[in-house]
């Protein structure tokens, strides 16, 4: 097995991963190319002063310019499956599931969840909607006990079912509440 170094340091194995599942980073990562900025938790996020520094970085637009933060915006409550009683955070715009500690959804606990992109649930700032959308991967994603080959729009309690696991949508941004 050769492992990957990517460029924070890490070694991983690249038949495995496409990108470091410690920080997200690729081995090919090279200044000024678009790539992936960690927020999750035990991974540290760029400082705002560094972000400023350096323009060559893509930030999500819901992220707040002054702290860097990416606020919450919902979560998913694993009811059913291994990680069952866990919660999940949703940020701003797109969050992809899958098994591997690099997602912002990550299922670890179940392996017939796909390791990378099995699903991803977005949410649209603009009409504070939420939506979740089939993923890259080979497993399938059921809402509420029906395929999903769509984008297809969420509600509250609303049940996901990726691999063996079923999570519980509940949002905390809607036309109530919302971060300006």
């Amino acid at each position: 097995m050769a492992m990957t170094r990517c460029t924070h340091g890490h070694f991983y194995d690249a038949a495995k991963h496409t990108t470091c599942p410690y920080c997200g980073v690729g081995a090919d990562a090279i200044e000024g190319k678009t790539r992936r900025v960690p927020d999750r938790v035990g991974v540290a996020a760029p400082a705002p002063a560094a972000a400023a520094a350096d323009p060559g970085v893509t930030r999500a637009v819901f992220r707040d310019a002054s702290t860097g933060i990416s606020p919450v915006v919902g979560w998913l409550v694993c009811t059913e499956g291994p990680d069952r009683g866990r919660d999940f955070r949703i940020h701003g715009e797109k969050n992809f599931i899958g098994r591997s500690p690099a997602m912002d959804i990550a299922i670890t606990g179940d392996e017939a969840v796909s390791r990378e992109k099995h699903a991803s649930v977005a949410f649209d700032p603009k009409r504070r909607a939420f939506w979740i959308l089939p993923g890259e991967a080979q497993g399938l994603v059921y809402l509420n006990e029906q395929l999903v080959n769509t984008p297809t729009q969420l509600k509250a309690r609303d049940i996901i079912e990726v691999g063996k696991s079923k999570l519980m949508f509940w949002p905390l941004c809607d036309d109530t509440f919302h971060w300006d």
